[in-house]
């Protein structure tokens, strides 16, 4: 395909323009790789004058195995596209684990452990669900003779005065001293 005069013009306009962009960029976010400007430059250059521009880079073999089943290319740009937060985390997780189906395939589930919904050996238990605002008085200890449990809170009086060593005429000892 040959370009007019006025097309060759513009890319060679637009070739300028992207090299001043290299002397221009300046880093946004610590470790960002700055662009290679002078590449893309050359790239429309060699197109204004009629070279063929091709990258040499093969085409993705993206198919719908699980990660391992990708070549290396393949499996980190999948990842990377999984990983975008477009996706939920269970995405990527199916992507390297496989789903739960296929990982469950062919296996017997695990036997319960109990076979009855009570065991007889066990005591009957009664619930009791008390309100969460209340405040809950367990007993600390039992007082054998007298069969009195004591509580576990003290309550202490709300108009206590504390005396401060200020106040009671004891002085700290201070280990400063002045510099001039």
């Amino acid at each position: 395909m040959s370009m007019s005069e006025a097309q060759m013009r513009d890319a060679y306009r637009e070739a300028q323009h992207i090299l001043q962009l290299d002397g221009k960029w300046q880093q946004l976010m610590p470790g960002e790789r700055k662009p290679n400007f002078r590449r893309a430059a050359r790239e429309i250059v060699k197109r204004a004058l009629g070279h063929k521009v091709r990258r040499n880079e093969k085409a993705l073999d993206i198919h719908g195995g699980l990660m391992h089943e990708h070549g290396p290319r393949e499996a980190a740009l999948l990842e990377r596209t999984l990983k975008n937060g477009l996706y939920g985390p269970e995405v990527l997780h199916s992507f390297t684990m496989g789903s739960k189906e296929e990982r469950t395939k062919g296996r017997e589930p695990e036997p319960s452990t109990y076979e009855e919904a009570h065991d007889p050996d066990q005591p009957d238990v009664e619930l009791y669900i008390h309100d969460s605002g209340a405040t809950v008085d367990y007993p600390s200890h039992y007082e054998p003779g007298t069969g009195v449990f004591h509580s576990s809170v003290h309550e202490t009086p709300t108009h206590e005065i504390v005396k401060t060593p200020s106040q009671s005429g004891a002085r700290l000892e201070s280990s400063y001293k002045a510099v001039y």
